[in-house]
């Protein structure tokens, strides 16, 4: 097995590197053999030209030479038509054969001597053609033409000796040139190599990066494999680079399992709750120690048993429906039941559980509620009592004050009114705290029902402000209420009553010579109405408990009520499936009133259909 002294980056380079080297070498080669080419196919196309200049030479030439010598009879015969300007062809051709005959030595003679004869021919043709166009001749008149002197004869000898002397060098070019056999040859046999030699290289690259990393890869896999099952892993790659700050990244990660698993022991073995597990069928797969206080029984007793063993005879019918619905269910359910302790005893129990479908296993928190449950019983013996024990006396000594005040039973020394009127103003103030604490045991408890009707909005808000009209007259506070008619689905009597709380609480905060505004915005589903007051405001760290029971916001003034007001509000409203919220108004972003920038707003948001 090789390994590579080098990192995983390097590896990589060279993975790359070398089938990019060998492209290059195939487009260097392909680039030398076209420049080749293209310098052979430069080359025959100036030795083309070169035969086709001298043979366009040659044909110029005897075309003149025969218009000279033949009859008109035989020039119209063959279609001869000469003139001065064939013969300045014929001078640009042998011009153009200097041209193309420059850096080739074996032609160069030749074309030089042939461009010599062929200057001094034409001068002499051209005379002669300038007078034998001249003279007249008649169509048959072979013997006025004129005759060629011995020089003339001479340069026509060297003229064509020089047109086959190029003629033959070029012919042994052509018979020795093997560029194209050549280059064929390379081509078939050279770019199949060259293509080998590049798959080849890559395949080595590949081949030598895989060995590379083969051993630490499979290493760090199977770390991670056992990782995933918690198993202990394999000790840390050495000089393996990335790979080993991969490998260490995992030992981390698996100490910090180690770490948290172990915490998550320590929690669940500590915990004041039962925590368990159950399968489907409800048998008890693990639990933690509290079973021993919660139900007598030690951990190992209860494994493996079902949980209607430990079920009270009211809960078993529940127990099963519970459980089934928590396995389908894909939140966690919540449910409350009856179980029975190791000595008779019964256990009440609130459980919350989520079911794992990857690991087929009903996660249960199960809360012992027996005390709080015997509290709520004793709340309603208390609540009960109230009702019957308190209330009516009261109501019978409210009852009793009113006809001594009215003189029903006789005449009233002045002395004592003002006493009969403190009296029955305290019965009075009794009264409503055990109707705020009935109302709020109720509503608590989820035992006071909504008389639902469809009604107006407006109209209850108006109603409440009728009902503490005195009270905001005698403070001098002004109340702005809405106009217009949206109708709801309410208990109107229980809405009323969370007005009337939300606008007597503003009239008291505003103080004298304030302004009490209730505004209702309708919206798609909803509506919601908000009570502002021009108060010094709430204290942020009030907002977020003023709406528990007993509350009551910091004030120089004498505290007044119950401090159930805005508990038995917010208990109204839930009831209806609405929120209500409290804010200051100096924390709006906008705020319409410039006037009043201090003061606390309460909304309330209700659904339009609440059934």
């Amino acid at each position: 097995m090789m390994h590579l002294k080098v990192n995983v980056f390097t590896r990589g380079l060279i993975l790359v590197a070398l089938p990019i080297l060998g492209q290059l070498i195939f487009i260097i080669v392909i680039s030398s053999m076209m420049q080749q080419a293209q310098a052979n196919l430069e080359k025959q196309w100036r030795e083309e030209n070169l035969l086709r200049s001298t043979f366009s030479l040659c044909r110029e030439f005897t075309n003149t030479f025969l218009y000279v010598q033949l009859p008109p009879f035989f020039r119209n015969k063959i279609g001869l038509d000469v003139s001065t300007s064939s013969v300045l062809r014929a001078r640009k051709d042998s011009e153009r054969l200097r041209e193309l005959a420059s850096g080739d030595p074996e032609k160069q003679d030749y074309v030089n001597r042939l461009v010599e004869s062929t200057s001094y021919m034409l001068d002499k043709l051209e005379r002669m053609l300038v007078a034998a166009q001249a003279r007249p001749m008649s169509p048959w008149g072979f013997g006025a033409a004129p005759q060629f002197g011995p020089g003339l004869r001479s340069y026509g000898k060297v003229f064509f000796d020089s047109i086959e002397g190029i003629v033959n060098v070029e012919k042994k070019k052509e018979e020795n040139n093997k560029f194209y056999e050549t280059a064929d040859t390379n081509a078939k046999i050279g770019l199949p190599i060259l293509s080998g030699i590049s798959i080849a290289l890559a395949v080595f690259a590949g081949f030598l990066f895989a060995v590379s990393i083969r051993r630490p890869l499979k290493h760090v896999s199977e770390n991670g494999r056992l990782l995933a099952q918690q198993s202990q892993l394999l000790p840390v790659l050495e000089n393996a680079d990335q790979f080993t700050r991969i490998d260490e990244l995992l030992h981390t990660a698996a100490r910090e399992i180690e770490n948290l698993r172990l915490k998550e022991i320590e929690v669940i073995e500590n915990a004041q709750d039962m925590i368990c597990t159950l399968d489907a069928a409800g048998n008890i797969l693990s639990v933690n120690p509290f079973v021993v206080r919660m139900l007598g029984y030690e951990p190992e007793y209860v494994i493996s048993t079902n949980l209607e063993r430990y079920t009270s005879d009211e809960g078993k019918a529940s127990a099963d429906e519970n459980i089934r619905s928590a396995v389908e269910s894909l939140i966690v359910r919540s449910f409350e039941l009856q179980l029975r302790h190791f000595n008779g005893a019964i256990v009440e129990t609130r459980w919350s559980c989520l079911w794992s479908d990857a690991e087929r296993k009903l996660f249960c928190v199960v809360r012992d509620v027996t005390e709080e449950k015997r509290v709520e019983r004793l709340k309603q013996d208390f609540a009960d009592m109230i009702s019957h024990d308190l209330r009516s006396p009261l109501m019978a000594m409210g009852n009793a004050l009113t006809l001594i005040k009215s003189g029903i039973k006789g005449p009233v020394p002045e002395a004592a009114k003002p006493r009969i009127d403190i009296s029955a103003r305290n019965v009075d103030k009794l009264i409503v705290l055990v109707n705020d604490l009935l109302d709020f045991q109720k509503l608590k408890a989820g035992k006071m029902e909504l008389a639902l009707e469809a009604t107006s909005l407006e109209a209850i808000i108006r109603d409440a402000a009728e009902l503490v009209a005195e009270s905001a007259s005698e403070k001098k506070v002004e109340l702005d209420l809405p106009n217009g008619e949206t109708i709801i689905q309410c208990d109107r009597n229980k809405l009323m009553q969370t007005a009337v709380n939300l606008i007597s609480n503003a009239i008291k905060f505003s103080g004298e010579g304030g302004k009490v505004r209730v505004h209702v915005e309708k919206g798609r589903d909803t509506v919601s109405f908000s009570v502002a007051d021009t108060g010094p405001g709430i204290l942020p760290e009030f907002l977020e408990r003023i709406f528990e029971p007993f509350e009551q916001a910091p004030s120089e003034k004498k505290k007044e009520g119950t401090g159930l007001g805005l508990a038995i509000c917010k208990l109204v409203v839930e009831a209806h499936g609405g929120k209500i919220s409290a804010r200051n108004r100096q924390d709006e972003p906008s705020n319409e009133d410039l006037d009043h920038r201090t003061g606390g707003i309460f909304t309330v948001v209700l659904p339009l259909n609440h059934t």
